[in-house]
């Protein structure tokens, strides 16, 4: 996939000949809006060469006088990777294995191709203002202005209230410069979402900002004609709540990797979660490194990783599954419970990138997130949405009771299982237990699976520990989740690249 050409000669050159060059148009992002309570807020943000400009930022209620909000500035500073020492071949380099087995797969060795992205210094300006004041149930219009020249006008929903339907799109493992992530973004915009919540993993390799500039914007953002080979402007109009991925912050570190962890400086979130921890992004052992990567990310760190918000009558909990947080499940636990507990809306849904329970080889045994079932059920949680394993899969309603009280040595947590088969989510449409989606076929390449031959593995490799859980399979296209929610009915709709409809489940209170 290519960069249009404009924004690949701004990207790295040393600066233009004439005005400042907009690297990354607006987009509009979730600000900190966490209840239904008073108004919404909402970021706009964009990207320039670092060479001041003159921005001015309006906003209304469709139809109403503008408001002007004031940007803030932020410097943005990145120097390549230091090399690797490099040490001679020896006369016969012999071909790796690839691993077949499960440990290999969980090892890491298996790896996500991207495309190869020069080590460049990179030098940007990112501009960010907040719209404060902002009425439930209404469209907003916004524009950008840079002097005399507007460089987008669009429009977005505020959220709605818990009376309203809604409609959101649920998805991970995104971006990897392949044409598959065009088409996907592209069937997305057909479906007018009112929010999308990235499910991790959404730029690869490793979430670099490098890879950001590279293969990310040029299909969600900066799209001058949609279609299904470029991709849509998704993010000009439709708020995308984050959810942090292995690939988004626990592949690429600072400070080895000085423009690493890339979505804290692109996204935001509601200021609702449990603060910096033990559980929080590791930033290294060069505290003036961290330092400085936490004066630019801002609040986004670590509020991205754990964090809730209402939105019509659904309560959504987003929570960080990478090791070094589900180290610290027990220390998260109390936090998670009160976020649960505390909220009144009549849905709830829970929402992190590695999956609980899944029915393929990769990934299978990172079981750490099978702790919180118990909390989830206790506290009426419907839906659990994953992505990590880049393909659909819909598990029947389950009730989970570990027997373990922590992982085994592979990750494994096992426990006894209670399974609803008799829902159908057509005709019998209350589950007795949480459904579990995974949705992680935004664009990176598919775990293609034969299913027989993959329950026979894993029956083999891991007795006792997997149950015919799954219900619903699909790994041989990628594919999103569109949901239409009411106070009463939940209506899941998991869509392909080119409209199908390969999915299908209604919930009724």
């Amino acid at each position: 996939m290519k960069l249009p050409v404009l924004l690949a000669a701004a990207l790295f050159t040393v600066g233009p000949l004439c005005a400042q060059t907009v690297l990354i148009k607006p987009y509009v992002q979730p600000g900190d809006g966490a209840t239904l309570d008073g108004t919404d807020v909402k970021v706009i943000a964009w990207l320039t060469e670092q060479k001041p400009g003159d921005f001015t930022v309006e906003y209304a209620i469709k139809g109403a006088p503008m408001r002007t909000a004031k940007p803030e500035r932020v410097q943005l500073d990145f120097n390549p990777p230091k090399p690797k020492p490099t040490t001679p071949a020896p006369a016969t380099t012999p071909k790796p294995e690839i691993p077949t087995t499960l440990e290999g797969v969980q090892a890491g060795v298996i790896k996500e191709a991207s495309p190869v992205i020069p080590e460049r210094e990179q030098h940007y300006f990112k501009y960010s203002a907040i719209l404060t004041g902002l009425p439930f149930d209404s469209e907003i219009t916004y524009r950008v202005r840079q002097g005399t020249n507007v460089i987008r006008q669009d429009t977005f929903k505020t959220r709605a209230s818990a009376t309203k339907p809604i409609r959101f799109v649920a998805v991970g493992d995104l971006a990897n410069g392949k044409d598959s992530q065009n088409r996907v973004a592209f069937q997305i915009a057909q479906q007018k979402p009112d929010f999308l919540v990235a499910l991790g993993d959404i730029v690869y390799s490793s979430g670099r900002v490098s890879q950001y500039m590279h293969h990310f914007w040029t299909t969600y953002n900066d799209v001058p004609k949609p279609s299904a080979t470029t991709g849509a402007p998704l993010m000009a109009s439709i708020p995308f709540y984050p959810v942090i991925g292995n690939h988004d912050a626990d592949v690429a570190r600072l400070p080895e990797t000085p423009d690493a962890l890339g979505a804290f400086y692109f996204f935001s979130a509601p200021l609702n979660g449990p603060g910096l921890g033990a559980w929080s992004t590791p930033l290294g052992k060069d505290a003036a490194v961290a330092a400085t990567f936490r004066e630019k990310a801002g609040t986004a760190f670590p509020a991205l990783s754990n964090y809730s918000f209402d939105s019509g009558p659904a309560h959504f909990l987003c929570l960080d599954a990478n090791g070094y947080a589900t180290k610290q499940i027990e220390a998260l636990k109390p936090w998670i419970e009160k976020d649960l507990a505390g909220s009144k809306q009549r849905w709830k849904f829970v929402c992190f990138h590695h999956p609980a329970f899944h029915t393929s080889k990769e990934h299978f045994t990172q079981q750490s997130m099978r702790l919180l079932e118990p909390i989830f059920e206790a506290n009426g949680v419907d839906v659990v949405f994953a992505g990590h394993v880049h393909n659909y899969q819909r598990t029947r309603p389950l009730r989970f009771t570990p027997t373990d009280a922590k992982p085994d040595p592979r990750g494994r947590v096992n426990g006894t299982y209670q399974l609803d088969e008799k829902f159908d989510g057509d005709k019998v449409t209350k589950p007795d237990g949480i459904v579990h989606i995974v949705s992680g076929g935004g664009g990176a390449t598919l775990y293609k699976i034969d299913m027989v031959k993959t329950i026979a593995q894993l029956q083999k490799d891991n007795p006792g520990n997997w149950v015919d859980f799954t219900a619903k399979h699909i790994s041989d296209r990628h594919s999103f989740s569109v949901v239409d929610l009411t106070p009463d009915e939940f209506i899941l709709r998991q869509l392909a690249t080119d409209g199908t409809e390969i999915d299908r489940i209604r919930i009724t209170k």
